[in-house]
């Protein structure tokens, strides 16, 4: 049987991306949460790899999703990964098509039981910039704070919507930032940032974002909802930053941006329809020698 699109379920990103790096060219990799995973797939996997996902004692969430992908899907043949096999729920071990493996032996499995063939992780030599980061005062769907692809993407973000503690939270992240980095030594690090500007925010994205581009020494993208446009606008002719417009709250377009930065791809999502592009996304943006 031919693989040529898998869907990797696990609500750890960099699971995925673990995994997704390990696959031919040949084979389309989705990634998507527990969460995501139950509301439906449409893009017809070849092969379903399902984590166990039972962190911190609490009752797996694979169970419930492969029961769903089995209601959905009564054939499309499944992985199911745990570090601890033997704590798996039984009823997954009776479920039709499922093969349940050690999580650090599931390539193996897939490699030899599909006939694909890994590639390696040898190190390359890169001089070009890697980092993009993402700075909001709001949740990024998909993502927890942190760095994710080796380097790939820092995500300054909080856990929920912040409303009145916008301007406040905002204030704490670039804290983080400025705690991280030494702008003189690492400023030729950062490949891209990414800043969303709402209403709850007020002057503080804007002023954010011009001091980021300032010590990064290029444009910052202004990632911003339609509320006070008119105010944004002037603050793009003011100070060099790129305005897109997204939705209140912008989880859903960083969360979409984060995905192109990474190579995932999950189910639900049209990159097609974000208002930047991926090219723009991944590109470099262009740097100021002074």
């Amino acid at each position: 049987m031919g693989i040529e699109r898998i869907l990797i379920v696990n609500s750890d990103a960099e699971d995925i991306l673990a995994m997704q790096k390990r696959m031919p060219e040949t084979v389309e990799v989705i990634g998507a949460s527990h969460w995501q995973a139950k509301k439906g797939i449409e893009q017809s996997p070849s092969l379903v790899v399902v984590d166990n996902d039972a962190n911190d004692l609490k009752e797996a969430r694979g169970v419930e999703t492969l029961g769903m992908i089995r209601e959905q899907d009564s054939e499309v043949p499944v992985v199911y990964t745990s570090f601890q096999p033997g704590w798996v729920a039984g009823e997954v071990y009776q479920t039709k098509g499922v093969t349940v493996v050690k999580t650090d032996e599931a390539l193996d499995l897939i490699s030899k039981e599909y006939g694909l063939e890994l590639l390696s992780l040898e190190p390359s030599m890169k001089t070009d910039p890697e980092l993009s980061m993402i700075v909001t005062y709001n949740q990024v769907d998909g993502y927890e704070p942190g760095l994710y692809g080796d380097g790939k993407l820092l995500i300054h973000s909080f856990d929920k919507y912040a409303g009145e503690l916008a301007k406040s939270v905002l204030k704490e992240k670039i804290q983080e930032i400025y705690k991280d980095f030494e702008w003189k030594a690492d400023r030729d690090l950062i490949k891209k940032m990414f800043v969303y500007d709402g209403v709850n925010g007020g002057e503080w994205p804007g002023r954010v974002a011009s001091a980021l581009g300032h010590d990064v020494r290029m444009p910052i993208e202004l990632m911003a909802c339609h509320c006070e446009w008119d105010r944004k606008r002037r603050l793009e002719s003011m100070r060099d930053l790129t305005l897109y417009q997204v939705e209140c709250g912008g989880s859903k377009t960083l969360g979409a941006i984060a995905d192109v930065i990474l190579g995932i791809k999950r189910p639900g999502v049209d990159y097609d329809s974000l208002p930047i592009s991926v090219d723009e996304i991944t590109s470099s943006s262009a740097k100021s020698v002074i």
